[in-house]
C-alpha cells in the first residue's frame, strides 16, 4: 500500500513517499532516491518527466487532490455518478436486514427502479404534479419539456454507464420532467403547508405519503440536480428555491418548518438532492476536513494517516488505527464523570459536535436533531453515498453517527438526550431509538475528527480532580432535597465533632474565680464604708 504525503516544493519537484520495492517495480525511468533517517525512500518525480506507469498517474491525481488544485474539480466532474449501493453494505446479517431501506417503497425516481409494478400508483400521480407545476408557472408542458431537453445530455452523464441506454432522449427527458416536478411539488407542499398536500393523500394514501420522504433520499432513487435546478429557476426566479429547500431540510433536521440563516446552496454544486442535504445536515469547520489539520502555529498539515511519525511529539495512539477508532463512553457514563450534554444555541451553523473541558466539569455540545420513522433510511443512504467511489467527502455523516452510536447504548441515554433538548423523536419508545442506532453501521469515519473528540473526552475523564468534583456534584447535589440532606448531615457531624472535642479537652472554668474576686471586692468596699 502506498502512503501519499504532501511535502514542500523544491525546484518544481514533488516528493511522494513509497517503499523501495514499489519504486523498483513500478518506475521504469531513472529517478533520484534520497534516503532519510527512516527506512522510507523519497521518490522525486519531476513535473515535466514522462511517466508511462498508470499507478504513478493515479498518485499524481491524489496528490493534486490533497494540494487542492483547481484541475481536480474537472476530474470529479468527469467521473462522479449517481451510484448504486455498494454491495458490501448489503452483506452480513445487518446488511440483509437493512436491504429494504435502500429500495423505494412508494415512488421511483430516475432509471434504476423505473417501471416497477408495485410503484405504478405514483407514476399516475406524477402526471398530476406535472400539470400542477405547469399551471403554477404559467408554462405549457411542451415548453417545460423543451427546457429539460436542453440538459438531457448532462443528466445522462450523471448515471452509471449503460443504465440509461434503454431510453432515447425523448423518453429520458419525459422521465426527468415528471420526476423533477413530483419532487419539487412534494417539497413545496411540506415547506409552505398549503392545501395541495391533500393531493398526496388522495392519490398515494396516508401511508404512501408518509413514505415519500424516505424515497426522496434513497441513493439509487436520485435525479440529477441539474434538472431540479432548471425547474427551480423557472418557478422561483428570485432565490432559485432557496427558501423552500431551507424549510424542507430544517423540517427533516428539527421537526419543524423554519427558515434559518445558513444557506442551502452557497457555492455548492450538488450532484443530486441527497448530496445537497448531506452537506446541510452537519457543517464541519475546515480544520476537520479529511486529510488536513490546523497546527498550533496556524500551518496546515496532513492528518496522522499521511504524516511522518515524530518520535518525540506524537504518541503511539496517533498511529494506531484500532486505538484511534475505538468508541468512548455513553451519555450516562459521561454524566457520571462530570461531562454534561448541552444543546447548541446557534443551530443555524449546524456544527454538530463540540467538546469543552472546564475546571470542574465538561460540556458535550450537540446540535438538535429529530428522529422519525424515515430517519434510519435517510442515514443509511447518506452513509452509502459516502462509501461510494469518486465522492469527495469528509465522512461527516458516518462520523456523526459513530459518535451517536457511542453515546446511545441504553434507553437512559436517550432520556438524557431528550431532557437536554438534543434529541426529538416520534418513534414511541426510547428503546426504539436505541435499536435504530444499533442497526446502523458506519464502516468508515473521519479518523481525525473522531479521534480528537474521543481523546479530549478521555483526557477530561482521566483527570482525578475533575472527576472527583463531578462525582460530588452528581451524587450529592443533583437535586434540592439531596443538597438540604447534605447540609443537615454536615451540621450534625460538625456539632458532634465539637461536642466530642470539648469533652476530651474541656475549657478551663475561670468564671467562678472571677465571681469570688468580685464578691471579695464588694465586701471590702462595704467594710470600708462602715468604718467611715
Amino acid at each position: 500500500m502506498v502512503a501519499v504525503a504532501c511535502c514542500s516544493r523544491r525546484a518544481q519537484m514533488r516528493q511522494i513517499r513509497s517503499f523501495p520495492s514499489y519504486a523498483e517495480r513500478t518506475c521504469s525511468n531513472p529517478m533520484e532516491l534520497e534516503t532519510t533517517e527512516t527506512d522510507d525512500v523519497m521518490v522525486e518525480i519531476s513535473d515535466n518527466q514522462p511517466v508511462n506507469n498508470n499507478n504513478i498517474s493515479v498518485i499524481r491525481e491524489w496528490d493534486d487532490c490533497v494540494r487542492g488544485k483547481e484541475n481536480m474539480a474537472k476530474y470529479y466532474k468527469r467521473h462522479r455518478r449517481i451510484q448504486k449501493v455498494p454491495p458490501l453494505l448489503l452483506e452480513g446479517d445487518r446488511g440483509r436486514r437493512n436491504r429494504e431501506y435502500y429500495e423505494p417503497a412508494v415512488v421511483s425516481l430516475g432509471p434504476y427502479h423505473y417501471k416497477q409494478a408495485r410503484l405504478a400508483a405514483a407514476e399516475e400521480y406524477k402526471l398530476i404534479t406535472l400539470e400542477e407545476y405547469g399551471l403554477s408557472t404559467g408554462k405549457t408542458i411542451k415548453w417545460l419539456y423543451n427546457r429539460v431537453f436542453e440538459v438531457v445530455h448532462d443528466a445522462r452523464k450523471c448515471y452509471i454507464d449503460g443504465s440509461t441506454d434503454g431510453y432515447n432522449d425523448e423518453e429520458f427527458s419525459r422521465m426527468m420532467l415528471r420526476d423533477g416536478c413530483f419532487v419539487l411539488f412534494f417539497i413545496e407542499c411540506i415547506s409552505t403547508g398549503n392545501n395541495k398536500v391533500l393531493l398526496n393523500n388522495e392519490y398515494l394514501g396516508a401511508l404512501g405519503f408518509a413514505n415519500v420522504v424516505r424515497d426522496l433520499f434513497l441513493l439509487e432513487n436520485q435525479i440529477p440536480f441539474v434538472v431540479l435546478e432548471v425547474l427551480l429557476t423557472l418557478k422561483f426566479p428570485d432565490d432559485k428555491g432557496e427558501d423552500i429547500l431551507n424549510g424542507f431540510f430544517n423540517y427533516l433536521n428539527f421537526g419543524e418548518v423554519v427558515i434559518r440563516d445558513e444557506r442551502v446552496f452557497g457555492n455548492k454544486k450538488p450532484l443530486h438532492l441527497l448530496e445537497l442535504y448531506r452537506s446541510y445536515f452537519i457543517s464541519l469547520p475546515a480544520s476537520l476536513a479529511l486529510g488536513s489539520t490546523k497546527t498550533s502555529s496556524g500551518s496546515t498539515n496532513m492528518s496522522s494517516m499521511g504524516r511522518r511519525r515524530s518520535k518525540k511529539k506524537d504518541s503511539v495512539e496517533d498511529y494506531n488505527y484500532i486505538k484511534r477508532n475505538r468508541s468512548f463512553a455513553s451519555v450516562t457514563e459521561l454524566k457520571a464523570k462530570g461531562i454534561f450534554l448541552k444543546c447548541a444555541h446557534d443551530e443555524s451553523k449546524n456544527e454538530g459536535i463540540k467538546f469543552y473541558s472546564h475546571y470542574c466539569y465538561g460540556e458535550l455540545v450537540l446540535v438538535r436533531r429529530a428522529v422519525s420513522s424515515n430517519t434510519k433510511a435517510i442515514y443509511l443512504n447518506m452513509i452509502a453515498y459516502e462509501m461510494c467511489p469518486h465522492n469527495p467527502n469528509d465522512l461527516r455523516i458516518s462520523t456523526y453517527l459513530r459518535v451517536m452510536k457511542s453515546l446511545i447504548i441504553h434507553s437512559d441515554d436517550v432520556k438524557e438526550l431528550r431532557n437536554n433538548g438534543v434529541l426529538l423523536h416520534s418513534l414511541g419508545r426510547d428503546e426504539d431509538v436505541v435499536k435504530m442506532y444499533d442497526e446502523i453501521e458506519a464502516p468508515a469515519v473521519n479518523l481525525y475528527m473522531f479521534h480528537q473528540l474521543r481523546r479530549q473526552i478521555e483526557k477530561h475523564c482521566n483527570n482525578r480532580y475533575k472527576t472527583w468534583v463531578a462525582e460530588l456534584i452528581t451524587v450529592y447535589f443533583s437535586s434540592p432535597w439531596k443538597t438540604v440532606a447534605v447540609l443537615v448531615a454536615t451540621a450534625i457531624l460538625f456539632s458532634s465533632f465539637l461536642q466530642t472535642y470539648f469533652t476530651i479537652k474541656p475549657v478551663p472554668d475561670e468564671s467562678s474565680e472571677d465571681i469570688v474576686k468580685l464578691l471579695r471586692q464588694c465586701i471590702r468596699l462595704k467594710h470600708l464604708q462602715t468604718h467611715d
